[in-house]
């Protein structure tokens, strides 16, 4: 214990923390074995970077092998200390994972061990590094949260974006990507405890900007100078990247229950073929261990597969108990995905104003103050410049630095300088200037480093004041080097100009500057005197050596450079005695030394930073944040992910012809679409499902390859699959499977749609247009037409689509809808009528890949008329044939209410195309109406709803309007006829619409029309009057035994019935009167309008024997078009009797006012003289049974007004008077 104290306690003259109190000597001895063997890991390996002699053959030979220069005893010895590092870390127990002491172990040895291993150039060093950092990240992420940050962003993202390094270090860091990725809740860690976090990187962001980097690399045009296995091991890495995105996926799915998320074989995948080549055992994989894993988790069982550093991890992990402690969870998650919106929108604003700060310094800083960024604080200002130097334009930083002493910010007057006021901008350079520390540094360093924040101005008199400050800050610190701040400020200036002399490329070598010269021209400088010689030449050679540059232009040289030796020129061995694969190393070396440097600097500053309560404070967080449903932040976490993982996808699948690549990015676009569907996140959702629609080359002339054929099959499985939550995203799976039904009947042979509903052409020309288009012209040497080949391309692509799907295919997403719900049917029918109305107006085309019928014309009207198979828009009715198909897969076993909304929809979509200009399409909408209206009535409708009126209405609808032909109003009037005689004994609120169907044939310009609708009103009453006069329903009388008492008590619902059967007989009274011609706006036959006359003494007859019931309630005298209209001032039950007759006694008042003038038959007013012969009659055999109101309200408001109105409008002498008695 003594020895571990002193041990703890002062180690390299740096005092570290007290650990001379374990619990047992056990614990003191596993103390000491640890930290041992982390220290044996350390050692570096004698010889690792010496193999600098190796020829090019060597370098493909194995990674392992490559490396046999080095000690075997050293490397066996790291490996061994390795592997029981990971036995350590595997089985160890609660006293390891949660002891201070240990941990401490872990932060300030294991952590060091790692950061010298992970990016070893031997394979199983490296590997056993990064598994140990995978158990570290399981067990220890509470407590190494900055370390975990350091690593993944400094070393495995660096490692897989740096050009430089080899295949086996990408594919270690692959797998290890992988292995984090594949696990729902190490995901969801990530993410909370750094991407959520104000003050952590936006690690799980930076991790799928780098996979889809590497992953967007296989798409780019290979290097010639690269050996065909290096072709070949960078496209398994880019497909291995695809690969872990597609993982990040499945975590998602898993997280949500949701089909996808179950673990697979891998068969040939990408990151199979990777463990093959770098010859790792998957035998030394750990074992699942019962041992507890973690603090604050003592019955999460976790197991770390060799290759892949996959935890098992049981439900509990990634499924919140249902208890009261979900609720918890689930605020706590609400609160910190709040926190990640709220950083994500302040970055978004950040980069905002990095763009306005380039454009304009001004308005950028303003940007910045306004959005609560940087206070208008001079000394606040500076430190935001430090800061984000890396972020902010250099230039612009440097125009703020060197602007004019009395520059202002602010306009307005008396503000002082330190608030925006005369003075803030050199206020902002002397603050700036005041934060660099230059004691010790030398004097061309010190400006190296003072200028590595900013570029400096163009102007001559912005440089003096910048390096003025500069010079009186250095001077300050350095008393003993220059004996005033103007030698420092006249040779800061002059080293300046130095180093634009040496290094400007447009000046020549013999004008370049000299150190003869540098010397000479800094004479007498310190007062008068010389500086030291040796002082200036040291200047001059450092200068000369390394030049002052930012680190934007340094990596820009780089580029350039690299680019320059991947020249053929630069890769022959024999001009430099070096091969690229050498010199890759090399600078991957350089890197590797730099990226270590960076870590061990970043460590530092964090455990500076950090201390015991900040540790504890970090620890509880990420507990807190392990309670959290990793299904909670799915939405977030997809948020970040969809934008870049769509380009990647998309960008790899269309340029891509590897079938393993086709396959896994459709499995991401299948996952994508289910996450973003069940998240409702619909513009992600859309976006996916419009970029695969695009991909399978359905609607535009483009030979079909297997990627698209496989496109089209994804997205039908997506449709049967996921369809419940596609919404609006049906619109253009429902357009791929309109023109995948196009080519099939291409293939077959078949006439097309296009071609068999065009009215334009006689039958012989449809079947004989293509074969005389296609002759025209022929020749033995003429050139084949664009409409030749894209006929060509589409036969091939009709051939493709007939082999790869059958049309029980296409039927299943059809058939499948039974299953959607009522919100989601709707979502459907909406876009299959989009698509129906399309394609009926020849635009089917257009939506599914941005190709509309303007870029497929060919000119002349001829060519419109070439085949529509190849491309020219012409109507098509697959939609509309699979609007009836989804109408009878539904109507049957959805609930009347829920199918009355979806047939709203369809409804204004059949009224619409009933009314198509093209007359065949007419008659299949309407026919198709029909078919399901029959279908419809099978079913009796109960007394208390009127779904019949909502199905039936399209066909009035098609009735009325005034652009139907004329064959199209008769073929729905025959539709009317043909239902009242096969479906009348179901037929409920129904008649309504028949009747208004009735009257609108009275009104038909045409004679035919008027005639037919007539005789189908005729043929209603003789045969089917029976089943309009309804005395009452089974239900109606609550006493059976008062049945024929008009007396009798009715049921609420046979009121309704009543009342309903009065509006029924209302528009069948209507609808006769209406053929009463009683004007010249609408010319009949005078024998309609005689016959018509006729059917008001039937009508009489039924209400006076009570075959017509009058309503019970619901009268009214001022709107003749409602229901219950009848006389004012009566007494309720005389105005309900007489809402019957007001009806018939109105329309025959109407006749009598007639202005027609007929003389069929020699006989003048026909109408007229008709109408009151009805009404007479009706009045002399019903009379009496009006009371003596009735009959003053008939007299007073019918009979007296229609005859003196008749009188009026008849200007004819009065040739005698006639008295008849009655």
């Amino acid at each position: 214990a003594a020895a571990a104290a002193a041990a703890a306690t002062v180690e390299g003259g740096k005092v570290k923390q007290d650990f001379t109190h374990f619990t047992s000597q056990y614990h003191t001895d596993g103390y000491l074995i640890f930290r041992a063997l982390c220290k044996l890991s350390s050692k570096a390996l004698p010889g690792e970077d010496g193999n600098n002699n190796k020829t090019a053959a060597s370098a493909m030979m194995s990674f392992v092998s490559i490396n046999q220069t080095v000690d075997p005893l050293s490397l066996n010895s790291k490996i061994l200390s390795l592997e029981l590092l990971q036995m350590v870390l595997e089985y160890s127990g609660p006293a390891f994972c949660t002891g201070e002491k240990f941990i401490y172990a872990v932060q300030n040895y294991l952590c060091v061990s790692l950061l010298k291993n992970c990016m070893s150039s031997n394979t199983k060093v490296a590997y056993f590094s990064q598994k140990i950092f995978l158990m570290l990240v399981y067990k220890f992420k509470g407590h190494l949260k900055a370390e975990i940050e350091v690593f993944m962003s400094n070393i495995f993202l660096r490692v897989l974006e740096s050009p430089n390094s080899s295949f086996e270090q990408k594919a270690l860091v692959l797998e290890a990507l992988r292995a984090l990725c594949s696990d729902p809740g190490l995901l969801t860690q990530i993410f909370l405890n750094y991407d959520c976090d104000m003050d952590a990187n936006n690690l799980y962001k930076d991790i799928v900007s780098n996979l889809t980097k590497l992953s967007a690399k296989s798409t780019a045009a290979p290097n010639v100078n690269l050996s065909k296995k290096e072709v070949e091991q960078d496209f398994e890495l880019s497909l291995a990247g695809i690969e872990v995105l597609v993982s990040i996926l499945k975590a998602f799915l898993k997280a949500l229950q949701l089909p996808g998320g179950e673990d697979e074989e891998e068969g040939d995948s990408a990151a199979a073929r990777l463990r093959q080549s770098l010859q790792i055992d998957v035998g030394m994989a750990a074992k699942p261990s019962n041992q507890t894993n973690s603090s604050n988790n003592n019955n999460k069982k976790m197991t770390l597969s060799s290759m892949h550093g996959e935890s098992e991890i049981s439900e509990k992990d990634f499924k919140s108990p249902k208890s009261s402690s979900a609720a918890a969870a689930n605020a706590e998650a609400n609160k910190i995905v709040g926190a990640f919106e709220t950083k994500r929108a302040q970055q978004q604003n950040f980069e905002t104003g990095i763009v306005k700060f380039t454009l304009s310094m001004k308005n950028g800083l303003k940007y910045f103050i306004a959005n609560g960024f940087v206070e208008l604080d001079a000394k606040a200002v500076a430190l935001f410049f430090l800061e984000n130097q890396d972020k902010l334009e250099k230039t612009q930083i440097g125009e703020a630095l060197g602007r004019e002493p009395d520059a202002c910010f602010v306009k307005e007057k008396g503000v002082d300088a330190e608030k925006g006021g005369p003075g803030f901008f050199f206020s902002i350079l002397n603050h700036y200037a005041d934060h660099f520390d230059f004691a010790g540094i030398m004097f061309d360093d010190a400006i190296r480093l003072f200028q590595s924040g900013f570029r400096l101005p163009g102007e001559a008199q912005k440089i003096d004041r910048i390096m003025e400050k500069f010079a009186e800050r250095f001077t300050r610190q350095n008393l003993d080097v220059f004996p005033s701040a103007d030698t420092a400020f006249i040779l800061a200036f002059s080293v300046i100009m130095l180093n634009t002399d040496l290094h400007n490329p447009n000046i020549p070598q013999e004008k370049k500057m000299t150190m003869d010269s540098f010397v000479r021209n800094n004479r007498g400088i310190a007062d008068g005197n010389d500086l030291p010689k040796e002082f200036l030449t040291g200047v001059f050679l450092r200068i000369k050596a390394n030049p002052f540059s930012l680190k934007e232009d340094d990596e820009a040289r780089e580029k350039m450079k690299a680019n320059l030796e991947s020249s053929i020129f630069f890769e022959a061995p024999s001009f430099f005695g070096a091969s690229a694969e050498d010199r890759k190393k090399d600078k991957f070396r350089k890197e590797r030394e730099e990226m270590m440097s960076a870590t061990e600097h970043l460590f530092k500053k964090k455990q500076k930073k950090g201390s015991a309560a900040r540790s504890s404070i970090a620890n509880a967080h990420a507990q807190l944040t392990g309670s959290i449903d990793p299904s909670d932040v799915v939405k977030p976490m997809f948020d970040v992910t969809w934008g870049p993982l769509i380009a990647t996808l998309s960008q790899v699948l269309e340029c891509s012809s590897d079938e393993r690549s086709i396959a896994v990015c459709l499995n991401g676009f299948v996952y994508a679409v289910r996450i973003a569907a069940h998240s409702h996140m619909s513009v992600a959702r859309d976006t996916f499902v419009n970029s695969l629609a695009k991909f399978t080359f359905l609607g535009s002339i483009k030979e079909m390859r297997h990627k698209n054929i496989e496109s089209i099959r994804t997205l039908l499985s997506i449709a049967v699959m996921d369809g419940e939550y596609l919404d609006e995203s049906w619109g253009p799976v429902l357009q791929c499977i309109s023109q995948l039904a196009r080519l099939r009947l291409f293939a077959s042979g078949l006439e097309s749609d296009e071609t068999f509903f065009n009215d334009d052409l006689p039958q012989k020309s449809r079947r004989d247009l293509n074969d005389h288009d296609l002759a025209d012209g022929a020749g033995l040497f003429r050139q084949a037409t664009r409409a030749e080949t894209e006929r060509e391309t589409e036969e091939g692509n009709s051939r493709a689509v007939v082999a790869a799907f059958n049309e029980i295919l296409i039927d299943k997403v059809f058939s499948s809808t039974v299953n959607l719900s009522a919100r989601s049917i709707a979502h459907f029918i909406e876009q299959l009528v989009e698509v129906s109305a399309m394609e009926i107006a020849g635009n089917s085309k257009r939506g599914v890949s941005g190709v509309g019928s303007s870029s497929r014309k060919l000119g002349d009207k001829k060519n419109k008329q070439k085949d529509k198979n190849a491309g020219d828009d012409g109507p098509r009715i697959f939609s509309l044939q699979k609007l009836v198909e989804v109408a009878d897969f539904n109507m049957a076993v959805r609930p009347r209410i829920a199918w009355a909304q979806v047939w709203e929809i369809l409804a204004n979509h059949f009224a619409t195309v009933g009314c198509n200009s093209n007359s065949m399409v007419s008659i299949f909408a309407i026919d198709s109406l029909k078919q399901l209206s029959f279908k419809f009535l099978e079913k009796p409708e109960r007394s208390e709803f009127s779904f019949q009126r909502i199905f039936l209405k399209p066909f009035l609808e098609i009735m009325e309007n005034s652009k139907t032909r004329e064959d199209i109003r008769e073929l729905v009037l025959r539709c009317v006829d043909n239902m009242i005689r096969t479906m009348s004994q179901n037929l409920r609120s129904g008649w309504k619409i028949f009747f208004s169907i009735l009257t609108a044939s009275a009104s038909d310009p045409s004679e035919r029309i008027n005639t037919l609708g007539l005789a189908i009103l005729q043929r209603l009453l003789d045969e089917h009057l029976h089943q309009l006069c309804r005395l009452h329903e089974d239900d109606e009388v609550v006493d059976p035994e008062k049945a024929d008492d008009e007396d009798r008590e009715l049921t609420p619902l046979a009121k309704r019935n009543r009342n309903a059967n009065v509006e029924d007989f209302g528009g069948l009274c209507r609808a006769s009167l209406a053929f009463v011609q009683t004007d010249y706006t609408s010319p009949l036959p005078i024998g309609l309008s005689m016959r018509a006359l006729c059917h008001t003494a039937c009508y009489a007859d039924l209400i006076a024997e009570k075959q017509v019931l009058p309503p019970v309630s619901g009268c009214q005298s001022t709107d003749p078009d409602q229901p219950g209209y009848t006389y004012a001032g009566l007494e309720d039950q005389e105005a309900l009797d007489m809402v019957l007759w007001r009806t018939l006694l109105d329309g025959l008042a109407n006749g009598i006012k007639s202005t027609l003038l007929s003389n069929a038959g020699g006989v003048g007013c026909l109408v007229q003289r008709g109408s009151v012969l009805a009404l007479r009659a009706i009045l002399l055999r019903h009379g009496p049974s009006f009371s003596t109101a009735q009959w003053k309200v008939i007299l007073t408001e019918t009979l007296v007004p229609a005859i003196q109105a008749a009188a009026e409008s008849d200007g004819s002498q009065v040739i005698s008077i006639t008295s008849e008695s009655p």
